[in-house]
């Protein structure tokens, strides 16, 4: 049996990272939770997380993060990116880029419409 949920609307977050040695891949993954995921998730309007790979193009990693709202997610301090971005990054220590913010190349216009879970 299929369980679906319609007409969410949940802006998506849609980030795009290139690994310079994606035999690091599944630490980059882990510490992304462990860091990353951990902290969005003491904010109301976080929803939930997925974490995508691209075997075609290996270290390339696609995190998906959709919010309650547009407000709730920018509400989160600026500052306070920022510091868990150089802690991440200082933990990771291994050269990576964000190559791309897909949400932003469409005017946050990426929503979540509908989930289908098993």
């Amino acid at each position: 049996m299929y369980t679906s949920k319609n007409n969410l609307m949940y802006p998506v977050e849609h980030l795009v990272f290139q690994l310079e040695n994606p035999d690091n891949l599944n630490r980059f993954i882990q510490l992304d939770h462990e860091i990353w995921t951990m902290f969005l998730k003491e904010y109301p309007a976080f929803v939930s997380k997925q974490i995508w790979v691209n075997d075609t193009n290996p270290g390339e990693v696609h995190s998906i993060i959709s919010w309650k709202t547009m407000e709730g997610w920018k509400s989160i301090p600026v500052e306070k990116l920022k510091e868990i971005d150089q802690k991440f990054t200082n933990e990771f220590n291994e050269p990576f880029k964000l190559v791309r913010r897909i949400h932003k190349e469409n005017n946050h216009g990426i929503y979540e419409y509908c989930s289908f879970v098993k």
